[in-house]
């Protein structure tokens, strides 16, 4: 007996481009997700922690803002002059459009990330860590990938002084689900 499987991929709608990353603002990073589920809570106190302070240090004027529904006791202790937990929103596309850096740290949990992809539809700058990757087949500098609250500070550093960078990492990424992730694939 023989039997057909089907196997359907991640997909991501594609916004319009007059609705992508502007790239214009310098002082926002960004992490989107469902505030409740454990590896988003793992990943959002870990990077307010343990990378963002060492950010502030040289750039005073950075904000972290925590997008997603039901924000856990944890994450919404994060909260600061410089750190936004804003809970549900309408629409993320805002956030997006705004960000200078989307950032995935994650430590915990598997498979594709959709918070990624969904980034990347717009263009925005991703960096992320071994884990937020993984399923992932990126070669051609689409998103950061960085290990580490050091290698994760360098990175994002390096990519807060290179607007350009961001520009053409933004570009590549949202290429790739074009590519490989869209609906019309």
């Amino acid at each position: 007996m023989s039997k057909t499987i089907h196997v359907v991929g991640n997909k991501v709608h594609i916004p319009d481009e007059s609705r992508i990353s502007q790239h214009d603002g310098n002082d926002m990073i960004l992490f989107v997700g469902k505030m409740s589920y454990d590896p988003n809570i793992v990943a959002t106190t870990y990077f307010a922690n343990q990378v963002f302070p060492k950010l502030l240090e040289k750039y005073p004027s950075l904000r972290f803002v925590i997008v997603g529904a039901n924000p856990d006791s944890r994450v919404i202790e994060l909260a600061n002059p410089h750190i936004q937990v804003t809970g549900y929103v309408g629409s993320v596309e805002p956030y997006y459009q705004k960000s200078t850096i989307v950032v995935a740290p994650m430590l915990t949990g598997a498979g594709i990330q959709n918070k990624i992809l969904q980034a990347m539809s717009y263009g925005c700058c991703v960096v992320t860590t071994p884990v937020g990757a993984e399923g992932l087949n990126i070669c051609n500098g689409e998103i950061a990938i960085a290990d580490g609250t050091e290698g994760m500070t360098e990175v994002i550093s390096s990519l807060l002084n290179d607007k350009s960078k961001r520009e053409s990492m933004g570009k590549q990424a949202r290429m790739y689900v074009i590519d490989h992730l869209s609906e019309a694939v």
